[in-house]
C-alpha cells in the first residue's frame, strides 16, 4: 500500500501532515504552491480530484478528499490501538467526535467568511459584523472548553487537536493574542516533535 498526501502550502492540509507525523506512518507528501497572484491551488490537482482542492489522499487506487474524511480513513486503518482517537465506549469519544467535526463546522465557518470578506474589502457590512460576532462566540466556546481540559478530547492529545490546530493558529495570527487557556493549549501542541516536523516539511 502506497499512501500519498497532496499538500498545498498555506492551507488546511497542514493538519494532515501533522497527523501523519503523529501517527508515524509511511506517507509520501506531495507539495503544491498557490498561484502568487490569485492565491489559488494549481490546476494539477484537478487531475487527481474533480474539485482540484487540497488535501487529497491517494491510497493505491483510492482517492479521498476532505480533511475530516481523510483523518478518519487514516485513523481507521493505521491507529488500531486508538492512540490518537478514543474508542467508541470511551467517555472522551463524544468530545472527540464533536471537535473533529467542529474543525470544519460552526466554530470554523465565521473565520472563513471573515477571510473572504476581508479580501473583498467588505468589512463594514452587516454580514461582516455578524461573522465577527460568531467568531467571537466560537473563540469563547473554545476557551471555556480548554479551561477545563488540556486537549480537545479531554486529558490526552488526539487527532482532534491536529484538526483544530489550523483554526487556532490562524486566530492567533489575525488577533495577535489568544485567551489564556487557548494559548496554553497552543504552546503544548507546538512543543510536540510531530508539530515541529510538520513545520520542517512545510506549511
Amino acid at each position: 500500500m502506497a499512501l500519498k498526501l497532496h499538500h498545498l502550502n498555506a492551507s488546511r492540509s497542514q493538519r494532515l501532515v501533522w497527523l501523519v507525523e503523529e501517527m508515524g506512518i509511511d506517507c509520501e507528501i506531495v507539495h503544491y504552491q498557490r498561484h502568487p497572484e490569485t492565491n489559488l491551488a494549481p490546476p494539477e490537482l484537478l487531475d487527481i480530484h474533480p474539485m482540484g482542492k487540497s488535501p487529497l489522499l491517494e491510497d493505491d487506487d483510492v482517492v479521498i478528499a476532505e480533511t475530516g474524511a481523510i483523518a478518519e480513513y487514516l485513523l481507521a486503518k493505521h491507529d488500531p490501538d486508538h492512540k490518537l482517537h478514543p474508542r467508541s465506549d470511551s467517555p472522551d469519544f463524544p468530545r472527540y467526535l464533536e471537535w473533529v467535526h467542529s474543525a470544519e463546522g460552526a466554530p470554523f465557518l465565521p473565520g472563513l467568511f471573515g477571510f473572504y470578506l476581508l479580501r473583498s474589502e467588505l468589512t463594514d457590512i452587516p454580514l461582516a459584523h455578524a461573522m465577527a460576532a460568531e467568531a467571537a462566540k466560537a473563540a469563547a466556546h473554545i476557551e471555556a472548553h480548554l479551561a477545563k481540559h488540556d486537549y480537545f478530547a479531554g486529558d490526552s492529545f488526539t487527532a482532534a487537536d491536529c484538526l483544530m490546530g489550523f483554526q487556532i493558529q490562524n486566530t492567533a495570527l489575525r488577533a495577535g493574542a489568544l485567551p489564556p487557556a487557548t494559548q496554553a493549549w497552543l504552546e503544548r501542541v507546538q512543543a510536540r516533535p510531530a508539530y515541529k516536523k510538520m513545520l520542517e516539511i512545510g506549511v
